[in-house]
């Protein structure tokens, strides 16, 4: 029988964060990488598959996986897990199984306050700014000085924050058990880690806050990696 856990809560940026978008015009001086915003609102948003692109990514290369640039669609015989959480399992020997989890598009919800708690009326400020220049240049390594032209990155600034759910589907409770651990582990590796672009660059630092498993607190520190 299929049952449906869902795990929400709130995307802090402790850093800016670029997810890039489409640039309809070409302007001298201005803005070369914006990030993705919905065309309706104009508001930034981070799309569902940078999320489990990402998760997915650190899973793999933590569960050791990836060998001679490959993931393999079995390992010792049986199914991969990652394979069947995030579909795309394609194997002569297996049927393919539908996928189990599903990450939503996560949507401005707030900023964080003077006091450090998440301010959900802020965006009702018309004056509110969402989205920072970042001015970067390439320097050269040799010589430790600007070796190129200035490039400007756009970026969701540090302090926003953004809704968080996702949706695990389970068809068998015993064939499907430990799903949950593992997308908790892939959420906890991506907040040791960068989301967007530019990671290794300072951008794209991220916290998860008031996380909940069907409406259950839960605290990532209590996830072991």
């Amino acid at each position: 029988m299929l049952k449906t856990t869902i795990i929400s809560g709130y995307i802090v940026l402790k850093s800016g964060l670029h997810i890039g978008g489409n640039k309809d015009t070409m302007q001298i001086g201005g803005i070369d990488s914006p990030v993705i915003k919905n065309p309706l609102t104009k508001l930034p948003y981070i799309p569902g598959s940078s999320l489990k692109g990402k998760i997915r990514f650190l899973l793999e290369h933590y569960l050791d996986l990836v060998t001679d640039g490959n993931i393999p669609m079995e390992k010792d015989g049986n199914i991969l897990r990652t394979a069947v959480i995030f579909g795309h399992l394609k194997h002569d020997t297996y049927q393919s199984k539908p996928t189990r989890v599903i990450f939503s598009d996560s949507n401005v919800a707030g900023i964080i306050g003077e006091n450090g708690n998440i301010d959900t009326e802020a965006l009702q400020n018309p004056d509110l700014e969402l989205s920072e220049a970042k001015t970067e240049v390439s320097i050269n390594r040799l010589s430790g000085t600007q070796g190129g032209g200035l490039r400007i990155m756009e970026r969701v600034p540090a302090g926003v924050v953004f809704d968080l759910n996702i949706t695990l589907k389970t068809y068998d409770e015993s064939a499907d058990a430990g799903d949950l651990d593992i997308i908790l582990k892939g959420l906890k590796l991506l907040a040791n880690d960068a989301l967007g672009g530019s990671g290794s660059r300072g951008s794209g630092k991220i916290e998860f806050r008031d996380l909940k498993v069907n409406d259950k607190d839960i605290s990532l520190d209590s996830i072991e990696l």
